[in-house]
């Protein structure tokens, strides 16, 4: 169901909160190396691991890459998966709410934002193998004629029973200038929330030269990469860049990595770019 909050701050994110006085959040100073974060052999209690995956999932016509597709992500199985350029009943994609697919081939929960296009939406969808018990989508900050309609989808899931977190997807636009307003866009959205926030998707930036998106977002959330560097996932014949993050805030220490960003090399993979993925732990309750 979703909560009073959730449409609360749905409408102030797309209108006061756009417009507000964007001078307050610095961009954070940028190591060589992205963050550090915990040794998941330093905590000893009970924890429950949970395998995080973002696919570029931008089939477009090509209809007969979508079980390839899901073979995939199922090799993987991931419990908190997020699509990004997904196609939902578009003429492109012959009626086929591909989101939906994808979740009732892995028995997933769903959660899909977009815009309208080609007779249906084309966005950004979130699925859980967890409860969802709260949804937002929100269009961010962009300028007309200079990019294009962008989305942050979110789903607030329930891990154990009265454990939460939130996990939250996005592609930023490719131009520097609408990155960053979207950067601050998802902050404002996210600074206040007291449970953990995996947020994850493609921030159109290299951690080797960060410029305000990586950085803004560096102030909040911790990058899930190994001292080496995040993981190249595109091209797939021979990575060079980063093209999908995954990160996580985390104010009450909940969270531990696991097993760094890393690329899903599957040679199955029929589209361009491989999948990022990472496993992070949630403590629980002794």
């Amino acid at each position: 169901m979703k909560k009073i909050f959730f449409a609360i701050i749905g409408i102030f994110t797309l209108t006061f909160f756009m417009h507000s006085c964007r001078e307050s959040f610095d961009a954070g100073d940028w190591d060589v190396t992205p963050t550090e974060f915990l040794d998941p052999n330093e905590y000893t209690g009970p924890t429950k691991t949970l395998k995080v995956m973002s696919v570029n999932f931008a089939i477009r016509q090509n209809g007969h890459l979508l079980e390839p597709t899901i073979d995939v992500i199922k090799a993987y199985d991931p419990d908190l998966l997020f699509l990004r350029q997904a196609d939902s009943k578009t003429t492109r994609a012959g009626g086929v709410d591909r989101p939906q697919e994808v979740a009732d081939a892995l028995g997933m929960n769903l959660f899909f934002k977009g815009r309208d296009y080609g007779g249906g939406q084309f966005g950004n969808a979130v699925l859980s193998k967890f409860p969802i018990t709260e949804e937002l989508g929100v269009d961010l900050t962009y300028v007309a004629g200079q990019g294009e309609q962008r989305m942050l989808a979110m789903i607030k899931v329930e891990v154990e029973e009265d454990l939460y977190l939130y996990f939250a997807g996005t592609e930023l636009e490719t131009n520097a200038d609408d990155r960053r307003s979207q950067a601050i866009d998802i902050l404002r959205v996210t600074e206040e929330l007291t449970d953990p926030v995996i947020f994850v998707g493609n921030f159109n930036e290299q951690w080797t030269a960060p410029q305000a998106a990586l950085t803004y977002i560096e102030g909040s959330f911790k990058y899930a990469c190994a001292s080496t560097g995040c993981a190249f996932n595109s091209p797939k014949a021979n990575p060079t860049g980063t093209y999908d993050y995954i990160t996580y805030q985390d104010p009450n220490d909940l969270l531990i990595v696991s097993k760094t960003l890393e690329a899903f090399k599957d040679p199955e993979t029929p589209l361009g770019m491989f999948p990022t993925t990472a496993e992070i732990k949630i403590k629980l309750e002794e």
